[in-house]
């Protein structure tokens, strides 16, 4: 079990039994092989991506276990640095542990990792030089403030499409630094020098910046046990669920996010006591035809979420009011996770409005503002839209296995279009679309729209998209839209087996 403490409380036998642990570890070339994982991983399958907070806690992990064996210490764990008590003036940039600045020109002259006592290494392990710091002074003179950290603590869900530097709203890239307050990128910059290029493990202050981060990632989880790791499919290969991540060894556990969702499972404690889990706030209500809520995005890159109810099928529009530029977000029905639709400047000005045939259920809407560096006032209202009665809801297409293909059309800005079809024996099919628009498909099921089991882009010909996946018996649903939320176009879809 590793016990993490607050790097500024370890006792002075505790700086050193860690201290000893990982000049060992540099001596018999492990430390500098970590280094290596670390530099030449894939940029864009280690950062700027969801499995940026599974990958780096895998990553000190293995660290862990390796200080564990030197020092013959089992409860050996990695400090962290706690940021809102840990600038330049700090103890733990003392002389017994990390060592303080760089001289004028950058160099590290105090500490157990001085120059003259421990060399850094390129991306080739190649020796580079005397380890480098310049605090603050790589244009962010400040460390993560406790507020900063709550404000990040806040927000949900864990990441959303495209699964990026410009997924938002998103826990995963605020805390990673790209949107929001900025936390785990300003670390790096504010350290500098040896912090800044791929190669920054090669500084120890790299692990203990990463505790931090899996230490925030871990409360976050507490305090949402419901909000769970995204994507669990349909993102990039190695960015779902239970995809294997890049660069990352066999070992003690599994290189998949889910391998590593659980700290507990993985014999990791903090030092201050957990936090219990704090009730969610509640989501405020929309009543359907309703004058709309007033509401404000008060923080840059905060996201408001709201829920409504619907008694029964039927249309319904739902838009925002004001000045500000908003982007909106629908999820349902009952799951506050499954995109339905999203919508920028359909509305009057910059406002956004969605337009759907709504099935019963409880659904949700997020807005935020278009800009992450923005905030503003607006309103969000949904309302009912009278249509001539009919016979009843329009059923679901149902697509015969092996039969003819439907032909059909997207004919409206983010529109999209459900079918069903039915497995009576286990095998593989194919599902296709044909035609000359770009379209993107998703498969749900068995017996419910709300799981996904794969999506495609292009698999298909052309521009068209392709699943073929073994399935069980059971009904099916298959998603079309657009790939461009804008576009349109006529397109056919198939269903075979075998």
């Amino acid at each position: 079990m590793a016990i993490r403490k607050d790097a500024n409380t370890l006792t002075a036998a505790e700086r050193a039994e860690f201290v000893a642990a990982i000049r060992v570890l540099k001596a018999e070339g492990i430390y500098d092989r970590f280094v290596l994982r670390h530099a030449n991983a894939n940029m864009s399958a280690i950062h700027r991506c969801s499995a940026f907070l599974p990958w780096h806690r895998r990553f000190i992990y293995d660290l862990e276990l390796e200080l564990q064996r030197v020092s013959g210490n089992p409860n050996l764990g990695i400090p962290y640095w706690n940021w809102p008590s840990g600038s330049a003036n700090a103890s733990m940039w003392n002389d017994d542990l990390l060592g303080g600045n760089g001289d004028a020109g950058g160099v590290v002259r105090t500490g157990p990792f001085r120059s003259g006592q421990w060399t850094v290494i390129n991306s080739s392990g190649l020796p580079a030089g005397p380890l480098m710091r310049a605090f603050g002074q790589n244009g962010l003179p400040t460390l993560p403030t406790q507020a900063a950290i709550n404000q990040v603590m806040a927000v949900t869900p864990y990441d959303t499409s495209p699964w990026n530097m410009n997924s938002n709203p998103s826990f995963r890239n605020q805390l990673e630094g790209w949107i929001g307050p900025n936390l785990h990128n300003r670390g790096h910059v504010w350290v500098g020098g040896s912090m800044l290029p791929m190669t920054s493990p090669n500084d120890p202050v790299f692990f203990m910046h990463h505790c931090m981060v899996d230490k925030i990632w871990h409360e976050w989880q507490l305090r949402f046990p419901n909000q769970g790791y995204l994507p669990a499919s349909g993102g990039p290969f190695g960015q779902n669920l239970t995809d294997p991540m890049g660069s990352t060894p066999s070992g003690q556990v599994g290189s998949r996010p889910i391998d590593v969702l659980d700290s507990a499972a993985l014999g990791i404690v903090y030092d201050d006591a957990a936090p219990q889990p704090q009730p969610q706030l509640e989501i405020p209500l929309i009543v359907v035809g309703a004058d709309p809520i007033a509401a404000a995005i008060g923080v840059p890159g905060e996201t408001d979420v709201f829920r409504f109810e619907v008694p029964a099928f039927g249309a319904h529009t739902m838009y925002t009011l004001g000045s500000s530029d908003t982007f909106m977000t629908l999820f349902g029905p009952n799951d506050p996770n499954f995109e339905v639709a999203s919508d920028d400047d359909a509305g009057e000005g910059f406002n956004a409005q969605i337009n759907r045939n709504l099935s019963a259920g409880t659904y949700f809407l997020r807005v935020r503002l278009y800009s992450p560096n923005s905030t503003g006032n607006y309103a969000v209202g949904v309302r009912a839209v009278s249509v001539t009665p009919g016979p009843g809801p329009v059923p679901i297409p149902e697509l015969i296995v092996n039969g003819v293909g439907i032909d059909a059309s997207i004919s409206a800005a983010n529109e999209s279009d459900v079918y069903r079809f039915n497995v009576t024996t286990g095998d593989f099919y194919t599902i296709q679309t044909n035609g000359t628009t770009d379209t993107f498909m998703s498969l749900h099921g068995p017996n419910s729209q709300i799981p996904e089991i794969a999506s495609n882009d292009d698999s298909g010909i052309s521009f068209n998209a392709l699943i073929r996946r073994q399935l069980s018996p059971g009904e099916y649903f298959v998603r079309v839209r657009h790939y461009s939320p804008s576009g349109t176009g006529a397109y056919s879809v198939r269903v075979t087996q075998g």
